[in-house]
């Protein structure tokens, strides 16, 4: 098996464990934000009237949607490369937005919009697995990971 390929199938599966597995960043005890938390958020969400800031309201909603399925489609780029490309972009722009919101203010109120929006219930005071480390839990930079080696895999050539 090439190298990409192999690189392609790592990044999908931190982009996974990022997303289902284990919490992005901690809200409070027993709440944490993840890809779970989002999902079950998701019909709330669409209800939601986004105001003035309606065009950035929908992107950042495709965007977060497409993070939910994007670990999957990764693996799609192991026979075609430009869906490995696009669906590695999509957890690593996601891991940055939360790095970026939580150690600058680059960005605006619509990230914290949506980083409240991710969480959810911490189940059993276990489920989705809190990492904290820093401010931040590990899922946030298993996405980051994630979306770097799939798109590193997805660039490199094929055998």
């Amino acid at each position: 098996m090439a190298v990409g390929k192999i690189l392609l199938i790592l990044g999908a599966l931190l982009t996974i464990l990022g997303t289902y597995v284990f919490a992005v960043f901690l809200v409070a005890p027993g709440y944490v934000g993840s890809g779970i938390g989002f999902a079950m958020n998701l019909p709330d969400i669409i209800g939601v009237d986004p105001g003035a800031d309606a065009l950035a309201f929908y992107f950042m909603l495709v965007l977060f949607i497409v993070w939910l399925v994007s670990g999957v489609l990764q693996l799609v780029g192991l026979k075609v490369k430009i869906v490995g490309l696009i669906f590695s972009l999509v957890p690593l722009a996601i891991g940055v937005m939360f790095l970026l919101f939580v150690y600058t203010e680059i960005l605006g109120m619509m990230t914290f919009v949506f980083m409240l929006l991710t969480t959810g219930e911490h189940f059993g005071g276990f489920y989705p697995i809190l990492v904290d480390i820093g401010t931040l839990g590990l899922g946030t930079y298993f996405l980051v990971g994630g979306g770097v080696l799939g798109l590193i895999g997805s660039i490199m050539p094929r055998d």
